[in-house]
């Protein structure tokens, strides 16, 4: 998960106050007392089981804490405890509740530029019902929102324009297969505000606009992604809903089909796998009659790694089969730019994780196998190689292997040191941890000594 995993909200809010915990605990009494409740008891040890999750504070206390942080009472006992905390974040806030508009769309993209490449929170800003309901308003959103030209006498976008902003989100999607976001977040960040900027001042007529907007939910989720690939959640989930409300004022199912896949990655990685499935099951209900096959197969691919993460085997197995026929329908001239990495490689490599997650790691190595003789590219796809090698050393390591699975961790060493990536270092950390009891191997103590 990276850098920031298991970082509670009110820890991050203390963070930005710069008050320690006694500090902090001052404030809230304060509030308390104003609100009629009463003093405190001013122990230190509060505020750090809070933060722990060791105890949660009583009814009282949350709403002192909630007034000091401008948060109403209401939330607080409508969302609970920590869900309500995350309300504090005020740019989050306009993120989740901005307007499904093309004016809402441009404020939840500011709100989410504010954020940026330093936004280091490990945690989601949407989970649950909050999170269902962002794909439910997206479906419903998509087909109202005809995008309109800017006010009066501002700068003109002309068609002539789309073309090389769009080339450049290519290039950005290309250097990530290879590179690893830890290079490029910034430049993508970059990208992102200019076409927010061109989206808020720029007149421009509705086939452009609507270009602009696909363009801008583009960027949005590749920030999102190279967010998420640094282990930095919050920024990488707001990115992504601004990327949702993009798709939506473009008119653009697809697009947004895409976001809520990307999305449901981040989901059943770092949060509930359940949440995730809604949000690849709301995709596929609303690209089922729109989407090329090759777009059709990436949510089948999504809804098949899901499952596996909730434990159903027949239905990841039936989504992975229908993955793989969508593919096999070929390639069509409207594919987006985007999905240009589905492949009969990619197919494999996620039905082997989806085996490995059920228990089967020998399937999941019959899975990798043919990954590796088929259209799967190392040097093209060098993170995603890296994190995959690690998952094939995981499998051979639950069928006893040690050596076979020290060999294969080796070149995911190898190729992890060239990508600036969290995910697939996280993993060889995780892989550590299991190969240390086989310490008495000889492969395990080299391997081990090696990646220290």
């Amino acid at each position: 998960m990276g850098e920031t995993a298991n970082v509670h909200p009110l820890a991050v809010l203390r963070a930005e106050l710069g008050v320690s915990t006694t500090q902090y605990l001052r404030m809230v009494d304060e509030r308390h007392q104003a609100l009629g409740f009463g003093a405190m008891a001013i122990r230190r040890e509060k505020v750090t089981r809070w933060e722990k999750g060791i105890h949660a504070p009583d009814q009282a206390a949350q709403l002192a804490m909630a007034d000091l942080h401008g948060v109403p009472a209401d939330a607080v006992r409508q969302l609970g405890w920590p869900g309500w905390v995350q309300q504090a974040f005020h740019a989050d806030a306009a993120v989740l509740g901005a307007p499904w508009t093309p004016a809402g769309t441009v404020v939840s993209t500011a709100a989410s530029a504010q954020g940026g490449p330093m936004d280091r929170r490990g945690f989601l800003i949407a989970t649950g019902a909050t999170l269902t309901s962002l794909g439910t308003d997206w479906a419903g959103a998509v087909t109202g929102l005809p995008t309109a030209a800017a006010g009066a006498g501002r700068k003109r976008l002309t068609p002539l324009l789309i073309p090389r902003l769009e080339q450049r989100l290519d290039d950005l999607r290309h250097l990530d297969d290879v590179l690893g976001g830890g290079e490029l977040r910034s430049l993508a960040v970059a990208e992102f505000n200019l076409l927010s900027q061109l989206a808020d001042e720029t007149v421009y007529d509705s086939a452009t606009g609507q270009r602009l907007f696909s363009a801008l939910a583009e960027a949005a989720r590749i920030c999102g992604w190279l967010h998420f690939d640094a282990g930095r959640q919050a920024a990488a989930q707001s990115f992504y809903i601004s990327a949702l409300r993009a798709s939506a004022t473009a008119g653009d199912r697809a697009a947004g089909a895409n976001v809520l896949a990307f999305m449901a990655i981040q989901t059943y990685s770092v949060g509930n796998p359940t949440d995730a499935l809604g949000l690849v099951r709301t995709a596929q209900t609303q690209a089922r009659r729109r989407a090329t096959p090759r777009v059709l197969s990436m949510l089948h691919l999504r809804a098949g790694r899901a499952l596996s993460k909730v434990g159903d085997r027949k239905g990841s197995a039936l989504e992975l089969s229908a993955a793989r026929d969508a593919y096999a329908a070929g390639p069509s001239d409207d594919d987006p730019p985007w999905s240009y990495w589905i492949s009969e490689g990619e197919i494999e490599m996620v039905s082997a994780s989806a085996a490995l997650e059920l228990g089967d790691p020998q399937q999941a190595l019959t899975h990798f196998a043919a990954a590796r003789q088929g259209t799967y590219s190392t040097e093209g796809y060098a993170r995603d190689n890296a994190l995959y090698l690690v998952r094939a050393a995981d499998a051979h390591l639950r069928l006893g292997d040690v050596d076979s699975a020290c060999a294969v961790a080796e070149e995911a060493l190898d190729q992890s040191d060239s990508v600036g990536s969290a995910r697939p270092a996280s993993a060889l950390s995780d892989f550590r941890a299991q190969l240390k009891p086989h310490r008495e191997v000889r492969s395990a103590r080299e391997f081990l000594a090696r990646s220290a």
